[in-house]
């Protein structure tokens, strides 16, 4: 008799769990391709872009000028003190190069990870609200699963939602 009690609370216990695992719904999503094809991905890259080409305009500009100043100093017709003059001159535009590259380096990636940061919270928000929608109980992060059937992807979908959200501000 208690080999048959256990072996029904067992079978109730797996329908139980049957059941509720049966009521959860699934849904994976790629955020690189959001990233890439969502009109706000593609926004934030561009403006990332053209702050990129600026500072590196501005590095490439004071690299010419480091070049000329070095040129210039290696002219044999110049005098030993002009020639130390635009050595120390050299020096300190080298130190103020090295010092506006790195800062813009660092500037650089502090609005790359803000804008990811930002680019994230949007994406999570139009994930929330069509799930909810859609009754989905979980969202995951496609590369993270092992194994997903193509029909749990939902980035399309979610491009689409992100686009009538954020239409390209």
């Amino acid at each position: 008799m208690r080999k048959l009690l256990t072996a029904g609370f067992a079978f109730a216990l797996t329908l139980v769990a049957a059941n509720a695992f049966a009521q959860i719904k699934l849904a994976v999503v790629e955020p690189e391709r959001i990233m890439d094809e969502s009109k706000e991905g593609k926004r934030i890259q561009a403006q990332l872009k053209s702050y990129h080409d600026q500072k590196q305009g501005e590095i490439t500009a004071k690299e010419a000028e480091l070049k000329a100043l070095d040129e210039k100093a290696k002219d044999p017709k110049l005098a030993d003190d002009k020639r130390e003059e635009l050595g120390n001159q050299f020096k300190q535009k080298y130190y103020e190069y090295q010092a506006f590259a790195k800062a813009s380096q660092e500037d650089m990636e502090g609005r790359q990870n803000k804008a990811l940061q930002d680019l994230q919270a949007k994406v999570s928000a139009v994930v929330s609200k069509y799930a909810a929608s859609k009754g989905l109980s979980m969202v995951l992060v496609k590369r993270m699963c092992l194994y997903n059937a193509d029909a749990l992807d939902i980035t399309s979908e979610i491009i689409a939602e992100m686009d009538k959200a954020y239409p390209g501000q």
